[in-house]
């Protein structure tokens, strides 16, 4: 799904609520214009219609930048006097998107099956906007089976799929949850065992698309039932993925890995795995780590041992004495604490990055391993 537009590290990060200031409406007109010539000069001046007007008109809708997300915009005046046109539960369905917002919004406008669409399964209609298809063809395929319809967007045409598509209960859609969602509709044991749920969340959605011999166990239950935020699904999948990777590394047997299904709160597996990361440091001797403010390697196994006990999470996974190995690991002291992460030189990606209590990093922390890792791809 190559829906993600390219991230542009020359703006600053909020130029689209800063591109907000630079509309105006045109009431008799019924016009939204947007003067993009200083912060997107590739853009240009161009307009976007009223709902009214996008109901009505019969020209050819046209190809609006695919990254504005003018629905996630601060209402100023000018902006909000379009918006509120625009039926509250269709601005808040095509604002769970992270492009074509503008293409998405103008064809539910124009045709009503695309809106019913919209309403019974929100990121089919936005599949459809993220295809080449032409206008012709999406009108086409809208009085088409929809059999036809899923698999001209690259998913298979059945009844399972649009049980699943259904069932999806999402707050925001990034490029992760789209991959997520192609992963569980292209694989048959997801997809079957996924129509046991009531509802899928992204909690319910990153279980099934990483650990899909976890769907339907009391644990994936539990978590499908919870209200879901971004940090809590990345949280979730980070510890399981911790867990597993140590039970693997342990050669723990399966009846002894089974308890993480067989859990109904994360605070269990957490306890589990805190339990099994003792067991891997009591194995060793560890050293007095010596830790600045600049990213140290951590070379000596004993070191390793030394920040898996301070931090609560298992390193020593990743350690291995075979020549030619590609990952080093690196820890530092920042005002939170100490944070540790797994570096692959040769392709100078950050793998790992965990903070005390085996905690995911703050978005500072990440800031400065993103500095340090710009400095080693330059050296």
């Amino acid at each position: 799904m190559s829906t993600q537009p390219t991230p542009r590290p020359t703006r600053h990060q909020n130029w689209q609520q800063r591109l907000a200031q630079h509309c105006y409406w045109d009431e008799e007109d019924q016009q939204l214009w947007l003067d993009c010539r200083k912060l997107a000069p590739e853009y240009g001046v161009f307009s976007v219609p009223s709902w009214d007007r996008m109901m009505l008109s019969s020209e050819p809708i046209p190809e609006y930048p695919t990254d504005l997300t003018l629905l996630n915009w601060s209402n100023y005046s000018q902006l909000a006097s379009w918006k509120k046109q625009i039926p509250a539960w269709v601005r808040d369905s095509c604002a769970l998107f992270p492009s074509h917002q503008l293409k998405l919004l103008h064809y539910v406008g124009r045709y009503p099956q695309l809106l019913e669409l919209l309403d019974h399964s929100p990121i089919l209609a936005w599949r459809l906007m993220t295809s080449k298809l032409t206008e012709s063809e999406i009108v086409a395929l809208l009085s088409d089976k929809r059999s036809h319809l899923v698999e001209q967007v690259g998913w298979p045409g059945k009844n399972e799929t649009f049980r699943f598509l259904r069932k999806l209960r999402l707050r925001q859609v990034d490029q992760q949850i789209a991959d997520q969602v192609d992963v569980c509709l292209l694989d048959d044991k997801r997809l079957t065992a996924l129509q046991e749920l009531p509802r899928v969340n992204s909690m319910a959605l990153s279980l099934a698309a990483r650990f899909p011999e976890m769907i339907g166990c009391r644990l994936h239950l539990s978590l499908a039932s919870m209200p879901c935020r971004p940090m809590q699904c990345q949280s979730m999948v980070a510890l399981l993925e911790d867990a597993y990777r140590l039970a693997e590394y342990l050669k723990l047997p399966d009846e002894t890995v089974a308890q993480i299904g067989h859990f109904r709160y994360l605070v269990e597996v957490e306890k589990l795995y805190r339990q099994w990361v003792d067991l891997t440091v009591e194995q060793g001797e560890t050293a007095v780590l010596a830790l600045s403010e600049t990213p140290t390697q951590l070379t000596d196994k004993a070191d390793w041992y030394a920040l898996s006990r301070l931090q609560g999470h298992a390193w020593l996974t990743d350690w291995t004495t075979e020549e030619g190995t590609q990952k080093t690991l690196y820890a530092y002291q920042s005002k939170q604490g100490v944070v540790g992460f797994l570096y692959e030189p040769n392709s100078g990606k950050i793998l790992r990055v965990r903070q005390e209590e085996n905690h995911l990093p703050s978005s500072e922390q990440l800031s400065q391993i993103h500095l340090w890792q710009a400095a080693q791809i330059k050296s």
